[in-house]
C-alpha cells in the first residue's frame, strides 16, 4: 500500500470541490482537526435542515478518517519492517500450532487474527501465499478459500477422520489438480483400506496421482475396528522427495514408495492386533533409506521366517551413518538382537522395549548382541543405572555413553515359563554386565521401585563378576524399597572385599562415593571395616551417604555410631542426593 507522505495530501478537493460555490466550506485536513469550528445542525435527526449536504459527504469523511489512521499506523515503528519480513514473523506464528493429527483445528485458519490488526498487516497477510497452504475437510469454506489464495505454494492436506463422500468429495475433487505441489498429506487409517485391503473410493484417485514434491506421508490412528495390513502403492510408487513416513497399523514393502530421501520411518502396530513383518524385509528397507535418521516401531512383531544370509556368506551388514534414534516398541528379544548386530549406527541414540527371553545356557536376551562391534552405539557406556520393577516383572536399564543417552526395557512376558522378577534378577544383572561394554563405567546404580518379596541370586560370587567388569567405577548407588533385602548390601561389601583372581588387586580401585537407601541389613561395624580396609589398600572411600531406618528421628550424628567412620571416610552424611535424570527422547506420534 502507498502510504501519504504529507498529511495535505490525505485530504485534498476532489473535482465537485474544485467546483463548488465560493459560499460552500471547504474540508480541510485543518478544519477536522478542530470541531470547535464545525457549524453543524443542533439536532441530527430525519428531518433536520442539511443545507450543506453534509451528510452526502459522509462516506468521504468515511474514506479521510481511515487514511488518516492508517497514516498514524504507518508511524509506529512496527512499520518499519518491510512486507517480506512482516510475512515471516506470520509464518513463525502459524508454525507454532501443533501439526496435524494433533491439532484438530489445523486448516481452520485460526491465525486469521492478525488480518484484522491493521489495512497492512491485511494486505501482508492477504498477499502471502504460504500462510494459505493448510488445508482440511473438516473445513470445508476454509479449504476453498486456501485454494484460491495458495497461488502456486506447496499445500499441506489433512483428510480428517469423518471424512465421506457426502461432505467431502467435492474437497478432495478440487485439491486432486493439485497433487503435483502437495507437500504433506495426513490421512486416517480407515480410508486406506478396508477388511479387505481394498483402499477406499474416497482416496483411491489421491493417493494414485504423482506427488514429486511429497515430503510426509502420515497415516494417523483413528479408533475403529479392523486389522494391520501392508501399505498400498502411494502415488505411483515414486515419491523423489519423501522424508517422513508415518504409518498407523500398515507397514511399508520395498516398491510401495521410494525410500531413497527418508529420515524418518514410524510404524505402529495395534494392541491386540500387532504387526507382523519380516526381518528381511525390514533389512531391505532400511538398506533403502541411506540417509535415514529416525526409525521407530511400536507394537510390531518381526518373523525371522526366512535365512537372513545364505549359508556361505557373511553376516549382512548395513551402514546407517545418520541414524541418530531408534525405538523399538515391544518386540522380541532376540529379533532386536538379530536386528541391531547387522546394522552400523555409529551417531545413535537406542531405546528398547523388549519380552525377555532365556537362552539354553541360561543367559538372558534383552535385545543387545553378544559381541558389540565398534560403532555398536552401546560401547563406551560411562553412566549405567539397573531399575527393577518387579511388580510389572520389568527391569529398566538407562545409561550413557560418551556420545550418546540410551535406555532399554525387558519385561517378562505373560505366560513364560522364565520365572518372576526376584527370582532371577540375580542372574540377570550378571547376563548384563557380560554383554554391555563396561569397561569405561564411572558410575552405577542398582534399584527396586517397590516390592515385597526379596531378590535372589545376588550372592558374592555374582557381584565378583559384575564388578570386575567395572575396573574404573567411581561411584556406586544402591536403592531398595523391599521390606527385606536378605543381605543385599552384605553380598556387596563382601565382593568388594575379594581381591581379583587374576590380579590380587581391590575390585574398582577408585571407587570413591557409595550411596545407600533403604539398606535393612546395615551394619556400622561391618562397613567401618569396609573403609579402614580400603584406605590401608591405597583406596579410600571419600563419601558414604546413607538413608537408613535406623537413624530416621537422629538429630545429631555425634549421637550416633557414623562418629567412627569418620575416621575412614571424609565424608558421611545422612542426605544422599538423588541419582541424576537420564534424558531418553521418546516418539509421540
Amino acid at each position: 500500500m502507498d502510504v501519504p507522505t504529507a498529511p495535505s495530501a490525505i485530504i485534498s478537493p476532489t473535482p465537485t470541490q474544485a467546483t463548488a460555490p465560493q459560499d460552500t466550506p471547504r474540508l480541510t485536513l485543518e478544519h477536522l482537526l478542530h470541531p470547535e469550528q464545525w457549524d453543524l445542525p443542533e439536532s441530527i435527526g430525519s428531518h433536520a435542515h442539511d443545507p450543506q449536504n453534509l451528510a452526502d459527504k459522509l462516506q468521504v469523511l468515511d474514506r479521510s478518517v481511515a487514511l488518516l489512521k492508517r497514516y498514524r499506523n504507518s508511524l509506529c515503528p512496527v512499520h518499519r519492517l518491510s512486507p517480506d519480513i512482516l510475512a515471516l514473523v506470520f509464518l513463525d506464528l502459524v508454525d507454532d500450532y501443533e501439526a496435524p493429527p494433533a491439532n484438530m483445528h489445523f486448516g481452520a485458519v485460526s491465525w486469521v487474527y492478525l488480518a484484522h490488526v491493521c489495512h497492512r498487516w491485511r494486505t501482508v497477510a492477504l498477499g502471502c501465499a504460504m500462510l494459505w497452504t493448510q488445508i482440511s475437510t473438516r473445513y470445508p469454506e476454509a479449504a476453498l478459500t486456501c485454494l484460491d489464495r495458495a497461488g502456486d505454494a506447496p499445500l499441506s492436506f489433512l483428510v480428517h477422520a469423518r471424512a465421506t463422500s457426502s461432505n467431502s468429495k467435492a474437497i478432495l475433487d478440487r485439491v486432486y489438480p493439485h497433487m503435483n505441489r502437495m507437500r504433506h498429506l495426513y490421512v486416517p487409517w480407515t480410508l486406506i483400506h478396508d477388511q479387505n485391503g481394498v483402499v477406499s473410493e474416497l482416496l483411491s484417485s489421491l493417493i494414485g496421482a504423482p506427488a514429486p514434491l511429497l515430503e510426509t506421508f502420515y497415516v494417523y490412528r483413528v479408533r475403529e475396528n479392523g486389522g494391520c495390513l501392508m501399505m498400498p502403492t502411494i502415488f505411483g510408487g515414486h515419491t523423489p522427495r519423501l522424508r517422513v513416513l508415518k504409518l498407523s497399523y500398515l507397514y511399508p514393502h520395498l516398491g510401495n514408495a521410494s525410500f531413497g530421501c527418508l529420515k524418518e520411518l514410524h510404524i505402529r502396530g495395534r494392541k491386540r492386533e500387532l504387526i507382523t513383518m519380516e526381518l528381511s524385509d525390514l533389512l531391505d528397507i532400511l538398506q533403502a533409506c541411506p540417509v535415514l535418521e529416525v526409525f521407530v516401531t511400536v507394537k510390531a512383531r518381526f518373523k525371522n521366517s526366512f535365512p537372513l544370509e545364505e549359508v556361505d556368506e557373511p553376516m549382512r551388514q548395513i551402514r546407517l551413518d545418520n541414524l541418530r534414534r531408534i525405538n523399538i516398541s515391544r518386540c522380541a528379544a532376540h529379533v532386536v538382537q538379530r536386528l541391531l548386530s547387522r546394522l552400523i549406527v555409529p551417531n545413535c541414540q537406542l531405546s528398547m522395549d523388549v519380552w525377555l527371553a532365556r537362552r539354553s545356557d541360561f543367559r538372558f536376551e534383552f535385545g543387545v548382541p553378544d559381541d558389540l562391534c565398534a560403532d555398536h552405539p552401546l560401547r563406551d557406556i560411562r553412566k549405567l543405572q539397573v531399575t527393577y520393577c518387579s511388580s510389572h516383572s520389568s527391569v529398566f536399564l538407562s545409561g550413557t555413553t560418551g556420545a550418546h543417552p540410551f535406555q532399554i526395557i525387558a519385561t517378562i512376558e505373560s505366560g513364560s515359563n522364565i520365572g518372576d522378577m526376584p527370582t532371577i534378577s540375580g542372574q540377570l544383572l550378571l547376563s548384563v554386565a557380560k554383554t554391555l561394554d563396561l569397561a569405561l563405567l564411572e558410575e552405577f546404580a542398582i534399584a527396586e521401585t517397590a516390592y515385597d518379596q526379596p531378590h535372589v541370586g545376588f550372592a558374592r560370587d555374582v557381584w565378583v563378576q559384575v564388578f570386575a567388569r567395572m575396573p574404573l567405577l567411581r561411584a556406586l548407588h544402591i536403592r531398595l524399597r523391599c521390606l527385606t533385602d536378605s543381605g543385599f548390601c552384605r553380598a556387596v561389601l563382601s565382593a568388594l572385599a575379594t581381591p581379583d583372581e587374576r590380579t590380587g588387586r581391590a575390585l574398582c580401585p577408585l571407587l570413591d562415593t557409595i550411596t545407600l537407601v533403604e539398606d535393612r541389613t546395615w551394619s556400622s561395624l561391618q562397613w567401618y571395616k569396609f573403609a579402614r580396609a580400603r584406605r590401608d589398600a591405597g583406596h579410600p572411600l571419600r563419601r558414604l551417604s546413607v538413608r537408613l531406618p535406623h537413624y530416621e528421628n537422629v538429630e545429631d550424628m555425634a549421637e550416633t555410631d557414623l562418629a567412627s567412620l569418620r575416621e575412614v571416610v571424609d565424608l558421611v552424611d545422612l542426605d544422599p542426593p538423588e541419582p541424576p535424570e537420564i534424558d531418553v527422547s521418546h516418539s509421540e506420534w
